[in-house]
């Protein structure tokens, strides 16, 4: 059954094991199976983000790449709010966040890792809590929500954007940043495509489905744009291990881990 519409679906294909299906009624693609908390708690250790594959190779060591990520959005938001309260769904360590703050904005974080929550508290000073966005309670609300590159793992996407709904300040901002299943790139690697990753990425939205998905819980679509993404070299090997196994290291030999590549984010 489709989550984010109830509508019946269609298995298309399987990835590491796990059924892929399709939505009939809506179109949403996602990740057949039900995880549980605990079940994600478990994904999001701190192997997720030192030990490569689905996650992070090193994700302190991409701290600066991820803290230019977070300035260039805060000067993006310019064109349309004046700077505020933030909250930063999935902050990690809170390098994104540390770039809104460069920026002028306050803050604070949300993070399922203890591990990393912990190190973004003592190490750069920031609010970061530690549990499920769904489940947490704030005593403020926000002008402006980020998920960056976080609705494609929630369990729930509908209730984690019904939330953001509620948290936000009057006419506030919801930025989202997620893959698009529909991209050229995507359909040239088909189930191949690195983003196809359960049991850690279990939905893939286009801009279509993302929109309505939205608008359900009282969104509406302000501007959309295809982000500047980058990662560094080191990443770009762990992500090519992961998807190509041994046959990789002829390519990943020759690859320095500090050059910063352009990321075809579509």
């Amino acid at each position: 059954m489709c989550p984010l519409c109830s509508g019946d679906s269609i298995e298309i294909f399987s990835a590491k094991g796990f059924p892929v299906h399709d939505c009939i009624s809506c179109g949403h693609r996602f990740a057949n199976f039900d995880v549980s908390w605990e079940k994600l708690s478990e994904i999001y250790s701190d192997e997720y983000f030192v030990g490569g594959g689905a996650g992070y190779s090193d994700y302190l060591a991409d701290c600066e790449l991820l803290r230019t990520r977070g300035r260039y959005y805060a000067r993006l938001l310019n064109n349309f709010m004046s700077k505020g309260t933030l909250l930063d769904v999935g902050a990690a360590a809170g390098c994104i966040l540390l770039g809104f703050r460069d920026e002028g904005w306050e803050g604070i974080g949300v993070e399922i890792n203890p591990g990393m929550a912990k190190y973004g508290r003592e190490n750069f000073g920031l609010e970061i809590k530690t549990g499920f966005f769904e489940e947490l309670d704030f005593n403020s609300n926000f002008n402006l929500i980020t998920m960056i590159q976080v609705v494609a793992h929630f369990r729930n996407p509908l209730m984690a954007f019904d939330k953001a709904y509620e948290l936000l300040v009057g006419k506030g901002f919801l930025l989202v940043e997620t893959w698009n299943f529909k991209s050229l790139t995507a359909r040239i690697f088909g189930r191949h495509w690195h983003e196809y990753s359960p049991p850690s990425v279990l939905h893939w939205f286009s801009p279509e489905t993302l929109e309505r998905s939205l608008f359900k819980v009282g969104f509406r679509m302000i501007a959309k744009r295809r982000p500047i993404k980058k990662i560094s070299g080191r990443h770009a090997k762990s992500l090519l291990k992961y998807r190509l196994g041994e046959s990789a290291n002829p390519l990943i030999k020759w690859i320095p881990d500090r050059i910063t590549f352009r990321y075809p984010a579509e």
